[in-house]
This record gives C-alpha cells, sequence and structure tokens, in this order.
C-alpha cells in the first residue's frame, strides 16, 4: 500500500523533496480536511507523520490518516517515543504542522501542557524546529482573550500561525494552498539564511 501512495510524491513539484513533516490533528471538525492537508505536502515531495489527539480520532479514523500518508500514525505516547525520536534524532523531522488546531491545543502548548501525542511533540520541538499551527474553531473561541494571548506568546517563541477565515461565526480553518505557502516560506527563508541577494 505504501508504495503505490507513495506514488503521489512529487506530482506537483519537488519544494518538499527529502522533508519530513510531522502532521498533528487535532479534535477539530476541520479534521476532516487533515488527509487533503497531508496528501498535498506530499505532492509537493514530503514525507509525513501523523500524530493524533483523541478528539480527533472521534472526528476521523487513524487508518484514514495511515492511507492517506502511507506511514503509522501515532495516537498515543509508547516505549518507541516517536514524539522524541521524531524531533531530536538525525533522522528527525524538518517541521510541525498542527492542522487543524484547536483552543485547547493552543492553550496547552503555550501553558507547556504535554498530555497528548501532539502536545509532547511540539514541547520537545519548540525552540530547535519550525512549527506551524493552523487553528480552526468557533469565532467566539478564536476571539476568546486568553486564547488570544496564547497565540500570541506562541507567535512570540516563533511559532507560525496560519490564520484561519473568520465568517458564518466560525475560525474555518485556512486553505491547504495558505498552509503550504507559509511552509514554503519557511524553508525558503532558511535556504536564503546569510546569502547576498
Amino acid at each position: 500500500m505504501a508504495n503505490l501512495l507513495h506514488d503521489i510524491v512529487g506530482t506537483e513539484g519537488n519544494e518538499l523533496s527529502g522533508k519530513r513533516i510531522v502532521l498533528g490533528v487535532t479534535g477539530s471538525a476541520s479534521a476532516y480536511r487533515s488527509p487533503d492537508i497531508a496528501r498535498m505536502l506530499m505532492r509537493h515531495g514530503a514525507d509525513v507523520f501523523v500524530f493524533m489527539s483523541d478528539m480527533a480520532q472521534a472526528v476521523i479514523h487513524q487508518n484514514l490518516m495511515e492511507w492517506a500518508t502511507g506511514n503509522a500514525v501515532v495516537t498515543e505516547l509508547t516505549g518507541k517515543i516517536e514524539h522524541i525520536t521524531l524531533t531530536s534524532d538525525p533522522t528527525k523531522a524538518d517541521l510541525i504542522l498542527i492542522a487543524p488546531c484547536t483552543a485547547n491545543t493552543i492553550s496547552k502548548i503555550a501553558c507547556g501542557i504535554d498530555d497528548t501525542p501532539i502536545t509532547s511533540c511540539v514541547s520537545s520541538a519548540l525552540g530547535h524546529l519550525p512549527i506551524v499551527i493552523a487553528p480552526a474553531m468557533h469565532q467566539s473561541m478564536y476571539q476568546h482573550p486568553l486564547v488570544v494571548e496564547n497565540i500570541q506568546k506562541l507567535a512570540d517563541l516563533g511559532v507560525v500561525f496560519v490564520h484561519p477565515e473568520e465568517k458564518e461565526e466560525k475560525a474555518k480553518l485556512a486553505s491547504p494552498e495558505a498552509i503550504l505557502t507559509s511552509i514554503l516560506h519557511i524553508f525558503n527563508s532558511k535556504d536564503l539564511k546569510e546569502k547576498k541577494v
């Protein structure tokens, strides 16, 4: 199955060729869009590894994400310490993407709480790997003063936010294209570091 799935890798570009991306999926209703996001990243060359929260698994099944990526899905912390190997080992990921990300997960990360595979992965990665968060939730939650404060706190630490589209009283997950653009910007900025233009 994995070989057939990996036939899509690089079919729309090679900008992410050789990049390993962790995709965190939280319990937003927008989780149904995560397979499309994973496959979009793969079509641009990335190898995608999925971490899912319990609530995400109540929205979509882990088998769907395994099908979408061809890689095993992390749904709990185990003795394999995937949250460490994918953020610290020589074969570590190049970037962490959480899409969609709930207010709950944003606030946990901002407060240093790591009680899910996703928050543990971010705790291990924060400060030495690029982290991109694409929030999705009800608009009232997105505008909650403490959520706004937590987003700013994480942005000050270098976390990149791909802000949602606010309409119909919802903060709707940004488009896959907007998410891809943010990721490419991060990698392109690194490629130009210390270069004279």
